[in-house]
């Protein structure tokens, strides 16, 4: 059957099959990648756009965080070539006004350093002004993302 893993704010984890990784998103992005071949997927909660900005855990950034994810999920027996990436969250969930836009740049961030590494993105669930619970299931590269007060859905 396996265990969920939960994902902090800054955190990173790897999980082979049966394992599955969980977080939950506000205007925090999700960045799950993983290789369906070896059954090994990782999963980031990104916090903020860019390490440049500030100070902390390589987690905390999109740069950073993506960067030791694709690191760590190949250290785990994913070959890069087949990564598939996966991302939620990116709510703006106090408004613009409020949070500055920090869940659209979070996803703009994610996005370019998906792309400066050449994984492919194959699915998204972002934006929005409610928060988001993420899971990752490396055996199938399915992530299901229920946002706050909806039905679950697997993207």
């Amino acid at each position: 059957m396996g265990d969920t893993h939960n994902i902090g704010i800054a955190e990173i984890k790897v999980a082979r099959t049966p394992d599955k990784l969980r977080t939950v998103l506000g205007s925090c992005v999700g960045v799950a990648i993983f290789d369906r071949v070896s059954k090994v997927g990782g999963l980031a909660h990104v916090m903020l756009p860019d390490s440049s900005i500030g100070k902390g855990d390589k987690g905390k950034f999109a740069d950073t965080a993506v960067d030791a994810l694709v690191e760590d999920v190949a250290g785990a027996g994913g070959l890069r070539n087949r990564f598939v990436a996966k991302i939620s969250g990116g709510a703006s969930m106090f408004g613009t006004k409020v949070d500055k836009g920090i869940g659209d740049r979070n996803i703009d961030a994610v996005k370019d350093r998906l792309k400066k590494h050449a994984i492919r993105l194959a699915a998204e669930d972002v934006g929005g002004t409610k928060g988001r619970r993420m899971i990752l299931d490396p055996s199938n590269g399915e992530v299901t993302v229920q946002v706050i007060g909806a039905e679950p859905v697997v993207i």
